[in-house]
């Protein structure tokens, strides 16, 4: 686990230096690695953005839901005029991550 917690750790500012055009996958990666550093355990995309939902405030879990449909073919998600809200919440989910790898286990 702590080579998992290690590569997260060295690979979280390269996922957030570039999102513009990636904003579904951003957000489901960071909801893999929130799951994994919270409870050790890997799931899929869309599993772990379920999880997350549960943890993020009605908005942000909205948002990330959004993701999730767009991930499953359910909806054609589109970003623009989102900006705001997403920078929101990957700085929030990007902290809760950051948490729990500080935090020791």
């Amino acid at each position: 686990m702590a080579d998992v917690q290690r590569a997260i750790r060295d690979s979280l500012p390269t996922l957030l230096a570039e999102t513009a055009g990636d904003e579904r996958n951003v957000l489901l990666t960071l909801s893999r690695m929130w799951l994994t550093v919270a409870t050790g355990d890997i799931a899929s995309k869309d599993v772990a953005a379920e999880w997350a939902k549960e943890q993020l405030a009605k908005e942000d879990a909205a948002l990330l839901d959004y993701a999730k449909q767009g991930y499953l073919g359910k909806v054609v998600d589109q970003w623009q005029g989102k900006q705001g809200e997403f920078q929101a919440l990957i700085c929030s989910m990007r902290q809760s991550i950051e948490t729990c790898l500080a935090t020791p286990h």
